[in-house]
């Protein structure tokens, strides 16, 4: 099992925070967010990870040099003007057939969803917190036993809970959704887009379930998320 991170934001909400830093590393109680993740994926045996950067990638390559060389960087030199399909699909032949674990790069969450994740039989899996609803999150809609939709917009009445932007793909799924980014990316020219929208596609042609998380978890977009996040994780 490969594992990818998404980490090529500017986090423009989080200045001052990430004035000189990336939004991956802005620190929640002194650990930066993609420490946090690496460590979550080493703790459960997945050490095959690549980390998208873009802004401030320097930052996240000397974090990789001195304490997870074994880490593989892609850069995204256009990470200004697009959005994370695009870091996604940069990471098409590293993934190569591999299943494969996809996060963004801006939440920090307990080590134990990453366990229940891989312990999870089934191939294709959205961590999804079950009855939450948050204007912010993806949202997921689950019919016939199967999520069929992912997206900001599903209203709340049809809402099954939010994804927390951690994703399970086997081989054929994870073709599949290359195949839809090269779709908005090449073919459309559509570059800013979320990763979300390659996956909504997806979901019509694989069988996707959600996998219930327990643990913690918090986005990170704004400074008021941040303080609310090192209240939530004030006791690891």
């Amino acid at each position: 099992m490969k594992a990818l991170i998404l980490a090529a934001g500017m986090g423009t909400r989080l200045v001052p925070v990430s004035a000189n830093i990336p939004k991956a590393m802005v620190p929640v109680n002194g650990k930066p967010i993609l420490v946090k993740q690496i460590e979550n994926l080493i703790d459960n045996d997945v050490t095959d990870i690549a980390v998208v950067v873009g802004y401030k990638g320097e930052v996240i390559k000397e974090l990789v040099n001195q304490r997870f060389s074994f880490v593989h960087i892609i850069e995204s030199p256009n990470y200004a003007t697009t959005n994370n399909m695009y870091s996604a699909y940069l990471a098409k032949e590293w993934v190569g057939h591999s299943p494969f674990i996809m996060m963004n790069g801006d939440v920090f969450f307990d080590s134990v969803i990453i366990k229940d994740l891989c312990d999870n039989e089934a191939n294709d899996l959205i961590c999804t917190d079950v009855g939450q609803y948050m204007e912010e999150s993806m949202k997921v809609v689950e019919q016939n036993g199967r999520l069929t939709e992912i997206s900001k917009d599903i209203p709340r009445e049809l809402a099954l809970g939010v994804s927390i932007d951690v994703y399970k793909f086997s081989e054929q799924s994870g073709g599949s959704f290359f195949e839809k980014c090269f779709e908005y990316i090449h073919g459309k020219r559509e570059v800013n887009l979320w990763s979300e929208v390659a996956l909504n596609d997806t979901l019509k042609v694989h069988r996707f379930l959600p996998c219930h998380i327990r643990g913690r978890w918090f986005e990170i977009d704004t400074l008021e998320d941040l303080a609310s996040a090192e209240q939530l994780f004030a006791i690891d």
